[in-house]
């Protein structure tokens, strides 16, 4: 692509420079130190990658299990209701027929 760039600004008569970044000195720039120091940054941030990804499998795990968790208990609070709703149901007309049965008092 930059080849190709560079032909285009040849064939149109703009001048091309090509500059070799080695050229340049920087300062302070010892090849094996930093070079060594760039490995262990990118050893640092693969171990803090892996751990990362780590920890986020083991909340996805978790999620899933609290999920199935909620709906397991979200099927028992339904089986409660209607337990609840079928005694007080049973209450009522236990009431209705004990108060049927009973004769009215005369004072």
């Amino acid at each position: 692509m930059q080849r190709a760039y560079r032909a285009r600004l040849v064939a149109a008569g703009k001048v091309v420079r090509i500059v070799d970044a080695n050229a340049v000195p920087v300062p302070d720039f010892d090849p094996a130190k930093d070079g060594i120091f760039e490995r262990e940054m990118i050893a640092s941030l693969r171990a803090q990658l892996r751990n990362a990804s780590s920890k986020l499998e083991l909340r996805e795990g978790e999620v899933t299990r609290l999920r199935d968790r909620n709906a397991y208990l979200e099927s028992e609070l339904k089986a409660q209701e209607r337990h609840l709703a079928n005694a007080l149901k049973d209450k009522v007309v236990l009431e209705q027929k004990l108060a049927a049965q009973k004769p009215a008092r005369r004072r």
